[in-house]
């Protein structure tokens, strides 16, 4: 194995056992999945007191003996990446390390020190995070891929190709984010997904996506829920003509009334999952369009506004997050800051997993008007990455004020020089390839409203007006 590639043999023994675990707990029923999860909480509380500074210091009041999740106090992403070097448990990861390495764009899908995977998160918060998987915690995600993840399932299924699937991924393509780093491993180590794989950035024109992907005829096309429902119109409006059997979504809400217009327009399933950098498959979703949580691999506590449990059936203020398989930079009672309620009833498709309901990113997709008056559909996550990765800006909001008008508010406590300037000529370029050459841009700087448990915000939406135009 030369340096900056991943030990296929490693990852496929452990794939391979921990796939094997995937599908036995799937018949075991809810007794032993919640035996196995207790044990495996265990290990990860005991792990993470000896060796990581961080937890030892936040959990000094905590029991030394039969120690509970419900004794532990959360953590949040600002704290932890204020304290990273103690938070890790290897010495070798530092955020210097960490930081260097997603710097380089060149070695995205690439491990850290031989070992490790890097995503880079900003999310809903506005706080920019560094999470870190160990190779364990890798092997995890792709078992609960291959055993529950349906239509994708192949895509992490090492034991059979992929009988004749094109996979297209949309997505976020410059920064070391979940979705892509998990595209190029995957493509680095399978040995049938890397020739019937292709990437699309987000960020290119809709028009030119649809170009490419009507030359590269994909069979499933995985995106943020907002870039399906844009290729849905695309393909009402006859531009866009390819024939998928599935569409994947992920990293957004998807409304009932979307994913219908989006299953008309194409005349096939739609099916997504619910996860995040800090845990890739938190829940999956079944033929029923149920999202079952992995609870044996993820703890999911939902929480009211003082951190207190909420009952079944209820909507929570915020979530917390334990990730049971990952080492290497602990998670526990993590806050996620997502609305989540958990079902009092099992599914009836008679899996033995929770199901859940998620109420997360609410973005808007904006339509713009260019020079000749036709409406050009913006997608939020590509104009969040043009300013995030631009700009270096995480804490904004853009919201569209007119047919070719936007306005963008800052945080006046924004660290770079100039940040207006700088945001405004990222989206001026962004937009000019979009072929928006007369949009209106006005910065102000002011408070941003975020929600005041979980500290997420709404980033981009249309004014009212324009949305009933």
């Amino acid at each position: 194995m030369r340096p900056g590639e991943w030990s296929f043999l490693d990852a496929m023994w452990r794939w391979g056992g921990f796939a094997t675990d995937a599908g036995w707990t799937l018949a075991a029923g809810r007794v032993a999945i919640e035996r196995l999860r207790q044990e495996r909480l265990q290990r990860l509380l005991a792990w993470t007191r000896r060796h990581s500074r961080y937890y030892a210091t936040h959990w000094a009041k905590a029991p030394r003996r039969d120690l509970r999740l419900a004794d532990l106090p959360p953590v949040h992403k600002a704290d932890l990446m204020a304290h990273f070097d103690d938070w890790v448990t290897d010495s070798a990861v530092t955020r210097k390390a960490v930081e260097h390495f997603a710097s380089d764009l060149a070695r995205i899908g690439q491990p850290m020190l031989g070992r490790y995977a890097v995503f880079s998160s900003s999310g809903t918060t506005g706080v920019p995070g560094l999470i870190v998987h160990d190779a364990d915690a890798l092997a995890v995600y792709d078992a609960l891929g291959a055993t529950r993840m349906g239509a994708l399932a192949p895509a992490w299924n090492w034991g059979e190709p992929l009988t004749g699937h094109r996979y297209a991924l949309i997505a976020a393509t410059e920064g070391h984010f979940a979705g892509i780093v998990s595209w190029e491993r995957l493509r680095a180590l399978h040995p049938w997904f890397e020739a019937n794989a292709r990437v699309f950035p987000v960020t290119a024109p809709i028009r030119e996506t649809c170009a490419e992907l009507e030359r590269f005829r994909p069979t499933v096309v995985a995106s943020y829920a907002t870039v399906l429902r844009a290729l849905a119109y695309e393909r009402d409006a006859g531009r866009l003509a390819i024939q998928p059997s599935v569409l994947w979504y992920g990293g957004e809400w998807l409304a009932p009334i979307a994913r219908d217009h989006i299953q008309r327009a194409f005349g096939c399933r739609v099916a997504g999952d619910y996860g995040a950098s800090e845990f890739l498959n938190i829940a999956f979703e079944c033929e029923r369009g149920a999202l079952h949580l992995n609870d044996d691999w993820v703890v999911l506590e939902p929480v009211d506004e003082n951190y207190e449990p909420v009952p079944p059936d209820t909507a929570s203020a915020s979530v917390l997050l334990t990730n049971l398989a990952n080492h290497v930079q602990p998670l526990v009672r993590y806050e996620l800051g997502d609305s989540v309620t958990i079902a009092s009833k099992p599914c009836p498709c008679g899996r033995p997993f929770p199901v859940i309901r998620v109420d997360g990113r609410r973005d808007e997709i904006l339509r713009l008007d260019d020079s000749r008056g036709h409406d050009v559909p913006i997608m939020p996550m590509a104009l969040c990455t043009a300013v995030e990765e631009g700009a270096g800006e995480h804490r904004f909001q853009v919201v569209q004020t007119g047919p070719a008008a936007l306005r963008v508010r800052l945080e006046p406590a924004s660290r770079s020089r100039h940040p207006g300037a700088r945001v405004k000529d990222c989206l001026s370029q962004f937009l000019a390839r979009q072929g928006l050459t007369h949009v209106a841009i006005r910065i102000e700087t002011g408070d941003i409203a975020a929600h005041p448990v979980s500290g997420k915000f709404r980033q981009v939406w249309r004014e009212k007006a324009r949305q009933a135009a």
